[in-house]
């Protein structure tokens, strides 16, 4: 279609402003006016228009992954894309629009235009939470508050569209189906203020009272001061969680599972308990990720591999574990254990015949050397791996070192002295355990 052009379009015309283009005859609201179009666009800009009058300014998601002022999406199945916009009129001070259009035999017209008292829209999302087969329209509106938002819903069929009462405030939300009854819940996420409590809650669909109600509630840490990232996960092929990273007000990370439990209809988050450190509290900026390639998201815990004495403590890795999360016991389990080299961004994995404690690892500039780690002290070097500039590598040969890997800022090689230690590496061991690292804050 036609349509899938128009967030590119207007994508181009705010990243263009952003790069300097000359704006001195024009006022920001009017560079936010998407560009006259052809076909389709030009229709639907015509509806914009028709509706916000001359001079309105378009209002883009500030969260998620919709983050076009225009977005597509086929709502009801028939294989044609509607469209929603959110904008403001040019005198109006605290309203956002938000237009849904339609095609209907190649003739655009509009379903509903919903204004809401606010300034800027956070997040949009889509799910099927009523199942009827469509997509709802899942908005998040701002407050003049910090970390509060509220929530609206909107569903869309035959080009009618309706509001779904919800009436919940939250600080970030995410739609997928955590009880498998067929159809998605809402799980919104309430950082500690003034006005909310910190709190997980799962909100779904009642058909009789056609409104969104909150099914289970669970607290969560109130000294998460931002949520870092968001994901689902299937933790054991019956039971799916949200992970979320957070941070507090000192920086450092935690993640927090949200879960369902079917057998006492509770919302759970089992690695938060009052009055105790949680885990997976660390001060290296990790996120968790699928890190092992399984389809499911692995939790890191962190920390120092083994040092002596505050010089060393400035160059020694960061042992990450990446764990699974088990719903039936509630606990993590080491799968994978790496040293980390930040700076370059590669690690290596722990060999299954080392055991903790046994080795540690010293970051210098683009290296990080591997030792036995005996009687507090560094033992037999083991093996060192470096990143090269590519341009520095591609020059020649570099002696002692050979190559892991390439991208186009890198090259990673490793040099594998000769030793007595019972823990030394084959060559195709180290490459096995070497990994390049992009999973960052």
């Amino acid at each position: 279609m036609k349509l899938k052009n128009l967030a590119a379009v207007i994508l181009a015309a705010s990243t263009a402003l952003l790069c300097g283009c000359n704006i001195a005859d024009l006022s920001f609201e009017e560079s936010l006016r998407p560009p006259r179009t052809m076909g389709d666009e030009a229709e639907i800009e015509k509806l914009i228009s028709k509706t916000a009058g001359s001079n309105y300014t378009l209002k883009y998601p500030k969260s998620g992954s919709y983050r076009s002022a225009i977005i597509m999406n086929d709502l009801n199945g028939d294989g044609v894309d509607e469209a929603i916009a959110f904008f403001k009129g040019k005198d109006e001070t605290a309203g956002v629009h938000m237009l849904l259009m339609y095609d209907q035999d190649g003739e655009w017209k509009t379903s509903g235009d919903y204004v809401t008292e606010t300034t800027d829209v956070d997040c949009v999302d889509f799910a099927d939470i009523d199942e009827n087969d469509g997509l709802e329209i899942i908005v998040g509106y701002t407050t003049y508050t910090p970390n509060v938002n509220f929530l609206a819903c909107y569903t869309y069929s035959n080009g009618v569209t309706d509001t779904i009462q919800a009436g919940q405030n939250y600080s970030s939300f995410y739609c997928g189906n955590l009880d498998n009854n067929g159809k998605s819940e809402i799980i919104t996420l309430s950082l500690f203020s003034a006005e909310n409590q910190a709190k997980a809650s799962m909100l779904s669909y009642s058909k009789e009272k056609k409104q969104i109600f909150v099914k289970a509630s669970a607290p969560m840490d109130p000294n998460v001061v931002k949520i870092k990232s968001i994901g689902m996960s299937d933790f054991d092929g019956s039971v799916k969680g949200v992970v979320v990273d957070g941070s507090f007000a000192s920086e450092e990370l935690v993640t927090q599972v949200i879960y369902y439990n079917q057998t006492l209809a509770v919302l759970r988050n089992p690695l938060y308990k009052e009055k105790q450190k949680n885990p997976t509290t660390r001060t290296v900026g990790v996120l968790s990720t699928d890190f092992d390639g399984d389809s499911k998201l692995e939790i890191p815990m962190a920390e120092k591999l083994p040092f002596h004495g505050e010089d060393m403590a400035l160059t020694v890795a960061d042992k990450i574990s990446w764990c699974s999360f088990n719903p039936s016991n509630e606990t993590l389990t080491v799968k994978s254990v790496v040293a980390e080299n930040r700076k370059c961004g590669f690690s290596v994995k722990q060999p299954s015949k080392w055991v903790d404690g046994s080795y540690t690892a010293i970051n210098d500039e683009n290296s990080m050397k591997l030792y036995e780690w005996v009687n507090n002290a560094l033992g037999e070097e083991l093996f060192e791996v470096k990143a090269f500039d590519v341009s520095a590598w591609d020059k020649g040969k570099i002696d002692g070192f050979t190559l892991i890997y390439r991208d186009n800022r890198y090259a990673y090689a490793f040099t594998n002295p000769q030793g007595k230690s019972p823990m030394k590496l084959t060559n195709d061991e180290i490459k096995t355990a070497f990994s390049v690292t992009d999973n960052r804050v």
